[in-house]
């Protein structure tokens, strides 16, 4: 358990929601966040007056506060208490289907809910805020379908939250699955009763396509980080089988040329790593003229790492802002309403992200065909260990990448006629986080294989980034393991985890 993480004025960085997400760190809301969110809910109580029939015990509050935009909201019934009103609205949204979310995403979504909250804006109650913060120190997840978004509020996934609130649903506790009310109670909290307008407060927010696709992100920049490594690594081994794989693409003096800062950086990553020109290295009559697939490698990758880059910075900067709806404008004191759940700049963003990772994947794919079929027997020299197919099994998960990249933006399906032009960016983080799990195969087995190639040795002049990622792979190849457990192994070695 890492630092605690401040939720409060300022900015919610990605690296902020990982460390509450998979390091469970401890969340605190800071004063301001807490006067804000106060303020907010203030403004809530005094749109809100008593309706009801006249009957005694048969008052309920009944908002005089505009709807959300899209008009799906449960019908207000006079008969009905404000807590039970708000049920209501929660159990329409409890739609999800599929898989629960793994602990980790659960967390995220749970933080990016928090996490808008503290803009005071949503016209949540404080004690409920701080609920929700125990939640995430307590350990207590709740259990999350993983399909169901629209894009345009992440409501099925909210509708989970708020059910493990109020003690209905389930919840993971210490690895366990439990009854709501059960995992509620082992870590001493009691539920809640919701009050007016806290249904919607919960649910008409993108904290699913913001905190899993913080999680995303975060792998995903390891991972441009990763092409790097691998790239380094079937550059020395073309070399050494005088297949080109020079390295002055790579000089800093070229790549100064490049209007791309992720371009530069994988450049200068490269250099460091091979430390030396590769080139006369064993080489059996290199080729003057390296092919793209090793030339261009600085901006190939380098064009991964620029588009992580701005989807995080979409990402932290829409984290910071109060995307609510409705809308507590604590300047006026007035409830309005708008588009500003629409998640279209998060799909474009993710899908632009799957286009880019099946570019980078293709890239490797042909480094490694390069070196491992480029018909200079590489590999037959007596040291190779690994299965002379697997890069095979390369190209057919990079026919599969081509396809996930397919834009999902322009592909939903209507919902209803207030929905018809849906994001659907849950669906294209979804398959975003596939692609995410696919590129990291693929640039294992390209690692596999240049590893193979270049043979148990090491030599002098090698960096000592390369000497450890090449010895962690020569230690995970002289396991003598096959298929995905040798692809698996390879990531750890590499420093990667590929779940």
């Amino acid at each position: 358990m890492g630092a605690p993480v401040v939720f409060g004025i300022g900015p919610i960085s990605v690296d902020d929601l990982v460390a509450v997400s998979r390091d469970d760190a401890i969340v605190v809301l800071d004063t301001p966040a807490l006067d804000r969110i106060g303020a907010g809910r203030a403004i809530v109580d005094r749109q809100t007056t008593p309706v009801g029939d006249g009957a005694p015990g048969r008052r309920s509050l009944g908002p005089r506060i505009p709807g959300p935009a899209g008009g799906r909201a449960a019908p207000r019934t006079a008969t009905l208490d404000a807590s039970a009103v708000e049920e209501r609205v929660v159990h329409d949204r409890r739609g999800g289907i599929g898989l629960p979310l793994s602990v980790d995403r659960a967390r995220a979504v749970v933080a990016a809910r928090l996490a808008g909250w503290t803009r005071g804006a949503s016209g949540i109650r404080l004690e409920t805020a701080v609920f929700v913060a125990e939640l995430l120190n307590r350990g207590v997840t709740p259990v999350i379908p993983s399909i169901g978004s629209l894009g345009d509020g992440d409501e099925t996934h909210l509708a989970s939250v708020a059910t493990l609130v109020i003690g209905q649903g389930e919840a993971v506790l210490a690895g366990e699955r439990l009854p709501a009310q059960v995992a509620l109670s082992r870590v001493g909290l009691a539920p809640l009763d919701l009050a007016v307008h806290e249904g919607l407060a919960f649910v008409h927010h993108n904290a699913y396509s913001l905190g899993v696709g913080a999680l995303a992100l975060h792998r995903l920049g390891a991972l441009s980080r990763l092409a790097d490594t691998t790239s380094a690594l079937s550059s020395r081994a073309a070399a050494r089988s005088g297949l080109g794989g020079r390295g002055a693409a790579f000089d800093a003096r070229v790549l100064a040329g490049s209007p791309s800062a992720g371009t530069r950086a994988s450049g200068e990553r490269i250099s460091e790593l091979l430390a030396t020109p590769v080139g006369p290295e064993g080489a059996r009559g290199g080729r003057d003229l390296d092919g793209l697939r090793l030339r261009a490698t600085p901006q190939i990758n380098g064009a991964l790492a620029d588009e992580v880059t701005a989807a995080v910075q979409l990402v932290e900067a829409t984290l910071g802002t109060a995307s609510e709806d409705p809308l507590v404008d604590q300047a006026s004191g007035v409830l309005r309403t708008g588009g500003l759940l629409h998640g279209a700049r998060l799909a474009r963003a993710f899908d632009g992200l799957r286009a880019a990772i099946a570019h980078t994947a293709a890239a490797a794919e042909r480094r490694l065909g390069r070196i491992d079929g480029g018909g200079a027997d590489p590999r037959g020299t007596g040291h190779g260990l690994v299965p002379g197919r697997l890069g095979q099994s390369a190209a057919d998960l990079v026919a599969e990448l081509r396809v996930l990249a397919t834009p999902v933006v322009t592909a939903g399906v209507p919902d209803e006629d207030s929905d018809d032009p849906a994001s659907f960016a849950g669906t294209s983080l979804r398959l975003l986080e596939r692609s995410t799990a696919l590129l990291a195969d693929v640039l294992a087995v390209e690692a596999v294989v240049a590893a193979d190639t270049l043979g148990p040795e090491e030599h002098d002049e090698w960096s000592v980034g390369f000497s450890v990622a090449h010895a962690g792979l020569r230690s995970a190849i002289e396991q003598e393991l096959h298929g995905q457990q040798l692809v698996t192994a390879a990531l750890a070695a590499l420093g990667v985890d590929r779940s």
